[in-house]
């Protein structure tokens, strides 16, 4: 004959376990996520970097063809210099000598603008230099909190390991048809399948229990389900 006090008192501890394992086990499927969320904001922290170094590109791209504007035009000085002793008169001298000062004057506003260029050159590098500092003690960071998550892995691993050991050593002392109702609660409301009853209340759902329900439970002559969300009821000593 089933003693039912003693398998409520067995099923109260494989409660207690599984509360464990329950929550062991959450832990050990949110620590990749973790880990993924960690990478994931990492690599939007590097996208500063990428925006930066695609500036600098631009800056770079942009000043050379100023350089080759400025080249071209210096050249246009020459070939005007070199027309100046072709010329027969004054008139022809001296409109040539014009167009020769506008191509100077362009040419020193290229200058100007080159030198522009070239400290904003300047900035944008000690930026990405700066960022490039800033992102490398992230990815340190990183590193060293991907370890953690990873050690704690192992540790939750080998507590899920020593606390199953212990649940299927009561398991064999549980009433097969006991244990397979319980395992078809525990299952079925996220690993709470045993609640005590407190103030007349279930500590599952909370719903008051009739003073006949709260006898039966006492008698321990059956299992008590509660009505309302269907898990096993005890009072606790």
């Amino acid at each position: 004959m089933i003693n039912l006090e003693e398998q409520i008192k067995l099923l109260v501890e494989m409660q207690g376990l599984d509360t464990q394992i329950f929550k062991l086990e959450g832990e050990l499927t949110a620590i990749p996520l973790e880990i993924k969320k960690m990478e994931e904001d990492f690599k939007e922290k590097t996208a500063n970097l990428k925006k930066l170094e695609e500036g600098l590109k631009a800056l770079q791209v942009k000043r050379k063809e100023r350089e080759g504007d400025l080249e071209s035009k210096e050249g246009t000085i020459k070939k005007y210099q070199i027309q100046l002793y072709q010329l027969k008169t004054n008139k022809e001298y001296a409109t040539m000598q014009e167009e020769i000062g506008r191509v100077k004057a362009d040419n020193s506003v290229i200058e100007e603008e080159i030198i522009r260029l070239l400290d904003q050159i300047d900035a944008e590098n000690r930026m990405i230099q700066k960022e490039k500092e800033f992102l490398k003690a992230e990815e340190i960071k990183l590193s060293a909190e991907k370890k953690d998550r990873e050690d704690k892995s192992k540790r939750i691993e080998t507590e899920l390991k020593d606390r199953n050991l212990q649940r299927e050593a009561l398991a064999v002392k549980v009433d097969k048809m006991i244990l397979v109702k319980y395992e078809r609660i525990i299952n079925s409301k996220e690993g709470l399948a045993v609640v005590p009853v407190r103030t007349d209340a279930c500590q599952g759902c909370f719903r008051i229990m009739p003073p006949q329900v709260i006898n039966e439970i006492k008698m321990k002559t059956d299992l008590i389900f509660c009505d309302n969300c269907a898990r096993i009821l005890y009072i606790e000593e």
